[in-house]
């Protein structure tokens, strides 16, 4: 059985993501796609001396749009061209024109697989996406919060002396700055924790569960670990129907803009979406994060 994977945009998510995918043994094939052929070559030619040691058998391709193509999932890792600052909403115009070029070929080809968008602005880019190649919506999603969410169950996990695995819960709305912590939802080891929290010490967690993307660029001047690991686990997913639940982006009708819910993910794409039920502050919250995405979503 294939298990295709084509990444678009190899700088260091998408590096690291395909070491990921290899790593796992999720794939065996992949297509790597990059306007520096210098570099995504000898990304392929690095991970090709890494399945010696790892002793798996993966088909690796190198800007071949045929290929791409024919991929199970596409995942667009573009990186940021000018931006010298992690300023989601300001990398749109960076990516905006080769996220167009990529959707008009998926819709001249009419590309029948599944596509998850990891760059930024996440929510943005993802309805552009969708919207210039005019494949449904249950097949074209990004990342969303599902990085914010695990950063969530770490931090909270270290307050409490707990696994992160005991820590049930999500950030909803932007993956950026008007993300927020559905406290009102959020479980630990099958307790509510909203009140047993200072209002203080959750404003506190919010910011630097929002803050974390800004943070770790500061120190190193990217961030790929994270994402790539959760982009894995999103691939394997889909690529093996698990019909797993994550908090990505997904077209919100009422919002009118792609933001993240709780949704199902397995081979068709986007499954039963869990829309979680929010207090009367996180609804005005929501809206405000909707209301951010929909500013920039105008092609």
């Amino acid at each position: 059985m294939t298990r295709h994977v084509a990444i678009v945009g190899c700088g260091n998510v998408g590096g690291a993501l395909a070491h990921s995918l290899i790593n796992k043994g999720i794939v065996n094939e992949l297509t790597l796609i990059d306007s520096d052929l210098n570099k995504v070559t000898s990304h392929a030619t690095d991970l090709r001396d890494a399945l010696v040691a790892l002793d798996e058998h993966v088909t690796i391709r190198v800007n071949d749009t045929a290929a791409m193509l024919s991929a199970d999932v596409i995942v667009v890792a573009l990186g940021p061209r000018t931006i010298s600052t992690l300023d989601r909403l300001a990398e749109y115009a960076s990516n905006k024109a080769s996220i167009i070029e990529l959707a008009h070929t998926l819709h001249a080809a009419d590309y029948d697989g599944i596509v998850l968008n990891i760059t930024n602005p996440c929510d943005v880019i993802t309805q552009v996406l969708q919207q210039e190649s005019g494949l449904p919506a249950s097949r074209v999603f990004g990342t969303g919060t599902a990085l914010d969410t695990l950063r969530l169950k770490r931090v909270l996990s270290e307050l409490l002396g707990v696994s992160p695995a005991d820590v049930a819960g999500y950030v909803a709305g932007e993956h950026g700055d008007s993300q927020f912590i559905v406290w009102s939802s959020l479980r630990v080891a099958g307790q509510a924790v909203e009140n047993s929290l200072s209002d203080e010490l959750k404003a506190q967690l919010e910011k630097q569960v929002a803050d974390l993307g800004s943070d770790i660029y500061a120190g190193k001047q990217c961030t790929e670990f994270g994402i790539a690991a959760i982009a894995t686990n999103i691939c394997t997913a889909i690529l093996t129907d698990s019909r797993r639940v994550f908090s990505v982006s997904v077209y919100d009708r009422e919002a009118g803009c792609y933001i993240s819910h709780p949704s199902q993910v397995g081979s068709f794409g986007l499954g039963k979406r869990f829309t979680l039920h929010l207090n009367a502050s996180e609804q005005r919250k929501f809206r405000h994060s909707a209301d951010i995405i929909g500013q920039h979503a105008v092609l």
